[in-house]
């Protein structure tokens, strides 16, 4: 068998469908940023939390009042979680919207960069989700403990699957090969 049969060439297209994907996201990532942002700085009103507590407070089990969702909003903006989760996603999606480009031009520094912040969404969207969750388990009834009781794993499943498909054009030899500056491969001949 000879060694060329087995030459590993550049896939050019696996980084620039990975980029389109990480653009996309990074709307996402920055519309639940700036949500958490104008959480952390305004908050919602008598009628929005009546609103946004009626589903839940049909659901079996101990309900949540106007004043509950008040202590639970003061609570985490004290220990400051929607500023931790916002500030942190939209560092994310910043770091997204500019590596993404660069990553589809096969650009080495945008895949660090996408890497970079996906590892930041990931840690501080935990870390934030953490404290609201500590809060709601505190203040809230029993189906919105739930509730942002699984925000915290789906934060952490979507930035971790987020870091996956960032840092794969770094971990995939074929995609590494095709970034630039461009790495060659010699192979000896014996």
């Amino acid at each position: 068998m000879n060694p060329m049969d087995l030459e590993v060439r550049p896939d050019e297209k696996g980084p620039k469908n990975l980029a389109v994907i990480l653009l996309l996201s990074s709307l996402v990532v920055a519309g639940m940023g700036w949500q958490d942002w104008q959480l952390h700085n305004e908050g919602l009103t008598d009628e929005q939390i009546e609103t946004f507590l009626a589903t839940p407070n049909s659901q079996p089990g101990e309900p949540t009042t106007v004043d509950q969702y008040r202590d639970f909003e003061t609570d985490v903006r004290e220990n400051n979680g929607y500023l931790l989760r916002g500030v942190s996603l939209l560092l994310s999606s910043l770091c997204l919207l500019v590596g993404a480009p660069m990553l589809y031009r096969l650009q080495r520094n945008g895949a660090r960069l996408c890497s970079v912040g996906a590892l930041i969404g990931l840690v501080g969207g935990l870390l934030g989700s953490i404290t609201i969750n500590d809060a709601a388990q505190t203040h809230l009834g029993d189906a919105m403990k739930l509730t942002y009781e699984i925000w915290v794993y789906l934060c952490g499943t979507t930035m971790g699957l987020c870091l996956a498909v960032a840092a794969l054009p770094l971990l995939n030899v074929r995609a590494r090969l095709a970034l630039h500056p461009r790495v060659e491969l010699l192979q000896e001949e014996e």
